[in-house]
């Protein structure tokens, strides 16, 4: 499966250019079996997230949010969830642990791009994986996130970050799983059976 972990559309991101039907096509068109749904600090209702489901039956079409931290200096994905409560934690232990308890997956967002993720891992407050190469961290802020991801021992995962049909198609997971929910995902990752895959062919490990 060819799956994008990390995806604004502009129905709840506002940085984002594209509706989620002009996403949605443009992953159909590049080869996509699934996405997961991650918009700023706001979730999908059950309903709407069916509804599209329905409109694009060749991709599956998963929950996700990505929430902002200590005024937006660090980004927290959580995949696999729309629940609300989410929203208005402010502690990312709590997040953390909510998550991880539920078998959602926790990811790092580009770590590097403002500073707060590295204060994060410093604190000891682990995610399950950190970004690596996406549209938003430079390959500079990548190559720190890769010796993050050695020195306390995280995952790595390529993620488009994408917030127009201009990004999607850069980077991405490939698993020979299917996945099916959330929990399916994060058992990919924790045991390492997906590679990271980008637009030039160059899978990072």
């Amino acid at each position: 499966m060819k799956i994008e972990l990390h995806l604004h559309t502009n129905r709840y991101s506002g940085c984002a250019v594209n509706s989620p039907q002009e996403m949605m096509r443009e992953l159909v068109r590049c080869g996509y079996d699934a996405v997961f749904i991650t918009e700023h600090d706001s979730v999908w209702p059950d309903h709407e997230l069916a509804e599209l489901q329905e409109s694009f039956p060749d991709i599956h079409i998963f929950k996700g949010v990505e929430l902002s931290f200590s005024n937006s200096a660090h980004h927290l994905l959580v995949l696999g969830s729309n629940d609300p409560d989410y929203l208005v934690m402010n502690d990312e232990a709590a997040v953390l642990h909510k998550a991880q308890s539920q078998g959602h997956l926790t990811i790092l967002g580009h770590p590097f791009r403002y500073g707060g993720g590295a204060e994060m891992l410093k604190l000891g407050l682990f995610p399950d994986a950190i970004e690596c190469l996406t549209c938003n961290q430079s390959p500079e802020q990548a190559q720190q996130a890769r010796d993050a991801a050695a020195r306390y021992g995280l995952h790595l995962v390529n993620a488009g970050d994408s917030h127009s049909v201009e990004f999607i198609d850069k980077f991405w997971i490939k698993t020979l799983r299917q996945i099916r929910n959330g929990p399916d995902l994060r058992d990919v990752i924790l045991e390492g059976k997906y590679r990271n895959c980008s637009a030039d062919n160059l899978v990072w490990s």
